[in-house]
């Protein structure tokens, strides 16, 4: 009898042997890729055992990757689904996720209209901003007033005045008196 149950015994460790490597789930075995879900516009950060001597990117034009030690940093750049693999000096596996770029925002507000879509984001009061897919003269129009917001705060020296011409003059003071008009 106890002959016939490490028999047995013997049996159903052979069979969870083989369900485990059937399912990938076996010691030394690579894993299924893990996901990764990016929201537009938000960066994520994801620490390996080692730092990374290779990173493959399916398609950088949904989803880049930069490193900085054992960290890996994902910034989405479009819309869609790719894949990125860290690996080791060696080619060893660090890492495999699968990475899905969406756009998510609970106060963005999308205009359907004959000339195309614009999007808005309305927190506290509607404000335009950027969505791939918007149409073109109202996308472009945007980039082009932020651009130059942008534009107007590197080219500013540290304590500079940063006057727009033509724009209203704001005076302010460190003392707590009021100025005078100029």
């Amino acid at each position: 009898m106890l002959r016939q149950s490490a028999s047995y015994y013997l049996r159903i460790l052979h069979i969870i042997a083989i369900i485990l490597v059937i399912t990938g789930l076996a010691p030394g075995q690579a894993r299924a890729a893990q996901e990764i879900v990016l929201i537009s516009d938000q960066s994520k950060i994801i620490k390996l055992p080692v730092a990374p001597a290779t990173v493959l990117i399916g398609n950088p034009s949904v989803a880049d990757v930069t490193t900085d030690g054992r960290s890996l940093f994902f910034h989405p750049r479009g819309f869609g689904l790719t894949n990125v693999v860290a690996l080791d000096g060696d080619g060893r596996k660090l890492g495999d996720y699968l990475v899905r770029v969406i756009f998510e925002d609970s106060y963005s507000v999308s205009i359907y209209a004959p000339d195309g879509r614009k999007t808005l984001s309305c927190r506290k009061d509607c404000e335009p901003t950027l969505r791939i897919g918007d149409n073109q003269d109202y996308s472009g129009s945007y980039i082009a007033q932020a651009g130059g917001k942008n534009s107007l705060a590197a080219n500013q020296a540290m304590g500079e005045d940063m006057s727009v011409p033509g724009a209203a003059t704001v005076l302010t003071t460190t003392s707590g008196a009021t100025p005078a008009p100029q």
